[in-house]
């Protein structure tokens, strides 16, 4: 009794230390001491196999191990967990090699690095020079290394301009990034610092209508764009950084002093969405206080002014609502304006707010060249076509726009280059495309979203999160 009492102890220490502890079994050699090859289940769930050295029955010494997903860790184990030099291949390609204790990689190989001397002093001067990787680096050199300001161009197609010091950026600097989004700033031992990306979001969802005919998923749509943005695919928004209005609280006085006062904390290196999902009319979204006819309407013109005046280097208006189509670049209401004629005559005169302007297309290109050369834009993404209405559908339990908006920022829309390769990164390019032939083909024709906007195609949207 003691010795089977004893035994199951050893069983239960085993499943702790080791996650791959269900064992099918020794297939060959010696699994105990020495070298075999040996599968690893938990239940009847395939973990993976193992070729190499044991001690102890754990895997200690030289060794290989494929997991089911065919990733690999091939090097030093101890223990039955990864330690000492080896490396870790992804099922992509993606290598993390180094020195590994108790299963973490601790410490990184440095990759083989040679630098040949185009021109000029590449020792203690102004030179240019190239290494083995292809990346081409022009400017101040101290000892050997880069050192001062200078250049560099990466095999990739990302640019780095500014201060360097011991081989890497450090100090004042941009980044462009082959994609068009630009880091400038500081930056420390080859890191950025300073300024980061944030993302700025108001999602929208109004079905509950008094004065018009309800909806059935569009509350839902904004839940689901909302639950996407704060997940970890989505970026993981932070609660301060977005807000959603959902049926009785998304009144249009709510919904522009909420959205005024978000995208006022935006700098000049962030992203602003506004997403909205509920009816439309030409010229104007319908919020939860629509009267019926013209009074309470969310006039496109109003959004265009937020959108303009926000200092965001990156703005995103997705709309999933009738006659969307309809939205003017050429027409702005004055945020001021509006809340002087709410506070001075009431709800019935927010209609009379509205005037036209007809140089807008230039004071926002204007306002986005102060940007010193910073890549952004606004772009402005409608579910339809002015003429037309937005669907529903129960197949998929959402608009059908929204459904595709967010396959689309989960990474459907990001498409590969010509070696095969993804960036990872959705560009507004890419998600207007997916997004305009899936409704299509969906709607069999019916609904054509469309798109407006002074904004760079290669405009980043989104970043997917790296599978290793």
């Amino acid at each position: 009794m003691h010795n089977q009492l004893a035994m199951i102890l050893m069983i239960i220490t085993g499943v702790i230390n080791n996650s791959y502890s269900q064992n099918r079994g020794c297939t060959e050699g010696n699994c105990e001491n020495g070298w075999g090859i040996y599968e690893y289940f938990i239940g009847e769930v395939y973990q993976g196999r193992y070729e190499g050295f044991f001690s102890k029955g754990k895997r200690s010494g030289k060794g290989k191990f494929i997991y089911s997903n065919n990733s690999k860790y091939e090097g030093n184990w101890l223990n039955g967990k990864p330690h000492g030099l080896g490396a870790k291949i992804s099922k992509s390609g993606n290598i993390k090699s180094g020195r590994w204790s108790e299963g973490r990689l601790v410490e990184r190989l440095k990759k083989e690095f040679t630098l040949d001397c185009v021109v000029g002093n590449c020792r203690s001067g102004y030179g240019k020079s190239k290494d083995n990787h292809g990346n081409v680096y022009s400017g101040e050199f101290l000892n050997g290394q880069f050192n001062g300001f200078g250049e560099m161009r990466y095999n990739n197609g990302d640019r780095y301009k500014g201060f360097w010091n011991e081989n890497l950026p450090h100090g004042d600097g941009s980044y462009y990034f082959n994609n068009g989004h630009v880091n400038t700033g500081k930056f420390a031992k080859g890191k950025y610092t300073q300024n980061k990306m944030k993302i700025w979001a108001l999602v929208i969802g109004v079905a509950d209508y008094h004065n018009f005919p309800k909806l059935n998923y569009t509350t839902q749509d904004a839940k689901n764009v909302y639950g996407f943005l704060r997940s970890v695919e989505g970026g993981a928004v932070p609660e301060d950084q977005i807000k959603i209005l959902l049926d009785h609280e998304a009144t249009a006085y709510n919904i522009m002093n909420t959205a005024a006062d978000l995208f006022e904390e935006a700098d000049s290196n962030d992203l602003i969405l506004f997403y909205f999902a509920g009816h439309g009319k030409n010229g104007a979204f319908l919020p939860y206080d629509f009267d019926g006819k013209e009074g309470n309407l969310l006039h496109h013109g109003l959004i265009n002014s937020l959108l303009k005046d926000s200092k965001a280097k990156y703005k995103l208006c997705a709309v999933d609502a009738c006659h969307s189509g309809s939205f003017d670049l050429n027409l702005v209401i004055s945020y001021k304006d509006y809340l002087n004629k709410y506070q001075e005559d009431g709800e019935e005169s927010l209609a009379s707010a509205t005037r036209s302007t007809k140089d807008i297309r230039e004071r926002i290109k204007d306002y986005y060249t102060s940007f010193k050369g910073i890549r952004g834009g606004l772009a402005v993404i409608m579910s339809s076509a002015s003429e037309e209405i937005s669907l529903e559908a129960n197949k998929l339990k959402q608009g059908v726009f929204s459904y595709y908006f967010i396959q689309a920022m989960k990474g459907a829309a990001n498409k590969a280059d010509t070696s095969g390769k993804k960036d990872h990164i959705i560009d507004i390019k890419e998600l207007y495309h997916f997004i305009e032939k899936n409704v299509r083909n969906f709607t069999y024709g019916f609904q054509h979203p469309l798109i407006y906007g002074e904004y760079d195609e290669n405009m980043p949207v989104g970043l997917l999160r790296r599978r290793q």
